[in-house]
């Protein structure tokens, strides 16, 4: 007689894959509920250092910025890339040259926010973001955060 057929063990195996799928569901729902914070601990902002220069960037999403408010007071100037209608840009190009004109930081950012450290002193800063290239000038200090805000026109504007 086979055992492993009857309809106990088959009743039973069933209820065991039954209660196995139940807890595969139950694992997703609730990694898929947990804060952010807690799911990507490893996707914290990278601080990124050229030369003596350190500098951070991203804020594409809510989440994002909330990751970034926790470092950003170690730096001096802030740079906020959008469109003239408040919409976000990634992917823009960042020059910062001193007032020498040497280039101290090129880079490109990962998001719409763009924090830099420097040395104080005068700087201009090009950004450049769908081809256009625009230009702002920056005095920073030890102390204190200096923001640039440089905004492009959309493809409806």
């Amino acid at each position: 007689m086979n055992t492993l057929n009857t309809p106990v063990t088959t009743f039973f195996a069933g209820s065991v894959l039954a209660l196995a799928v139940a807890l595969a569901v139950a694992l997703v729902f609730a990694l898929s509920m947990a804060p952010r914070s807690a799911r990507a601990a490893d996707e914290a902002p990278q601080v990124r250092q050229i030369g003596s220069i350190a500098y951070v960037s991203g804020g594409v999403s809510e989440e994002d910025r909330m990751a970034l408010e926790p470092i950003v007071r170690d730096f001096n100037l802030k740079l906020v890339f959008a469109l003239r209608n408040g919409e976000y840009l990634s992917d823009t190009a960042v020059v910062v040259t001193s007032a020498r004109g040497q280039p101290v930081l090129e880079a490109k950012a990962d998001g719409p926010w763009f924090f830099a450290r420097l040395p104080s002193g005068q700087y201009t800063v090009t950004a450049t973001a769908n081809g256009q290239a625009q230009r702002k000038t920056a005095s920073v200090g030890g102390r204190g955060m200096k923001q640039l805000d440089f905004r492009w026109n959309g493809p409806e504007d």
